[in-house]
């Protein structure tokens, strides 16, 4: 069974339309009310009634007009007056009575002795103009019950409801803001990582070319150095092929100069012109070797040029140029039996 907090009481006649609104007004309100007709269960009626009697807080009397006009019709038994056994019970057991008047309801002058203390308590007119205003007093002055606390606390559940309802949705922005931070930060990372991949990746292809240009590098001018000393070996041995073979036709021609002047020499005097005068031979063989050396210079120096263009190279780099062309070559028959040549210095371009 469940406790109600307030207890109505009406005469069916006249009185059940009020009761009724009340009722439902009340339980809108949070209110746990019992009203008969909607909340008595199986059982006793009598007992069930004097059981939520005693056990609520407040007793509202609905009194419409001639509610207690049965106490004086013929044949009125006392113990099938419910109304009349309600307010005796309630007034026994000390509950907060709130009397309801209606338009038009007054007092009998005589009322049984069980129920007439309730023209002792303080009422509350209830006209259907002024219904409103009469409730709220009622709730706010007359009652000592305390509506359902989902409904006494409406607004602060509301207001809770909306709190926790505006916290929630402000985690889960947080939380999504917080992921999507998260991830934006990973691929920023990520992408700084590639970045850092990637510049170094660049360092160590520009050092690669770097040190591949390097070894080009080396490489060329070594090849370039041996090329050069080849170079230099090949002509400095051209040099001396071109100078030995040079000195040798000289050698050669010179020789046989001599042995022709001689054999000359030989043939063009007689032997008594020979012994009259040695200082006329000695004087005429210095003539001749002179004017001889003179003829053979000339001609030792066109046949050297000729000789020394037969050790040129055919190839165009190398390409051998003399500053004076033999224009310095002589000849000494009184340094060496065969003679001296020497020539200015050629250069190689």
């Amino acid at each position: 069974m469940s406790n109600y907090q307030i207890f109505i009481s009406y005469r069916r006649k006249g009185g059940f339309d009020t009761a009724k609104l009340i009722y439902d007004r009340l339980s809108m309100d949070g209110y746990s009310v019992s009203f008969d007709i909607d909340t008595l269960e199986n059982g006793n009626f009598d007992d069930e009634l004097e059981k939520r009697i005693k056990k609520c807080k407040d007793f509202i009397l609905v009194l419409s007009p001639g509610i207690f006009d049965c106490f004086t019709e013929e044949g009125y038994n006392p113990k099938d007056d419910w109304v009349r056994m309600e307010i005796a019970c309630a007034l026994s057991k000390n509950k907060n009575i709130v009397p309801l008047m209606l338009d038009d309801f007054k007092y009998p002058r005589r009322l049984p002795n069980e129920i007439k203390d309730i023209t002792r308590k303080n009422s509350i007119d209830l006209n259907p103009k002024y219904f409103e205003a009469a409730y709220e007093k009622m709730k706010d002055t007359f009652l000592l019950s305390k509506p359902h606390w989902k409904t006494r606390h409406k607004k602060q559940v509301r207001y809770f409801l909306a709190g926790a309802i505006f916290l929630f949705v402000a985690f889960l922005f947080i939380k999504v803001y917080t992921n999507a931070r998260s991830q934006v930060k990973e691929a920023e990372l990520r992408a700084q990582k590639a970045e850092l991949i990637r510049v170094e990746k660049e360092v160590e292809l520009a050092q690669k070319e770097n040190s591949i240009n390097t070894f080009k590098d080396s490489e060329l001018a070594l090849i370039i150095d041996s090329i050069n000393t080849a170079k230099n070996k090949e002509i400095a041995l051209i040099v001396t092929l071109v100078v030995d073979s040079m000195n040798n036709i000289k050698r050669k021609e010179l020789r046989n100069a001599i042995d022709s002047v001689k054999k000359y020499m030989r043939q063009s005097q007689s032997p008594a012109t020979q012994k009259t005068t040695t200082q006329q031979k000695t004087t005429a063989q210095k003539t001749t070797a002179q004017k001889s050396s003179k003829t053979k210079n000339k001609k030792l120096y066109t046949i050297s040029k000729n000789s020394f263009k037969l050790f040129l190279p055919k190839s165009p780099s190398f390409r051998l140029r003399t500053e004076t062309a033999f224009s310095a070559i002589s000849f000494s028959p009184t340094m060496s039996k065969y003679g001296i040549f020497a020539s200015s210095p050629m250069r190689i371009l």
